[in-house]
């Protein structure tokens, strides 16, 4: 009898299925966690790209209505995109920077440099991982008249 055992429980399927799922599951999980923090940061990472493309849209019409821009009204407006939608960075609020370069690339043209600096939320609070910093810079051309 005892002999028979150990034969019989390696031919015994009943609740395999589960012990399969029990060790694959925290991986499919894992995985699809995963995905959905990393579209998440690729989503964080336009939206800033769309907010430095907005905020050098708005200084071109400014200039060509002949209003000056500064530095900071740039700035401002850049964290207003940055707050509402359809942006709307959730988590850390980004750090915006507006520079006026020394001597501009173009002859004839105002340069500034615009740089954007943030942290994606993470998702997945239960594990402790680190979200990468994005960082996103653009200049920022205008005519000098």
């Amino acid at each position: 009898m005892m002999r028979r055992f150990p034969t019989k429980l390696a031919r015994d399927e009943a609740g395999s299925t589960l012990v399969e799922f029990a060790i694959l599951a925290p991986v499919i999980f894992g995985m699809i966690f995963g995905v959905i923090q990393v579209g998440a940061s690729m989503q964080s990472y336009n939206a800033m790209r769309s907010i430095a493309s907005d905020t050098a849209r708005y200084a071109a019409v400014e200039y060509m209505k002949k209003n000056e821009v500064s530095d900071a009204a740039l700035q401002s407006y850049a964290q207003n995109l940055a707050a509402s939608p359809p942006y709307a960075l959730r988590g850390t609020q980004p750090v915006i920077m507006v520079e006026s370069v020394a001597t501009p690339r173009v002859d004839g043209t105002f340069e500034k440099t615009l740089t954007i600096t943030y942290t994606p939320p993470n998702l997945m609070p239960i594990m402790a991982i680190p979200m990468p910093e994005l960082n996103y810079s653009r200049p920022i051309f205008v005519i000098d008249e």
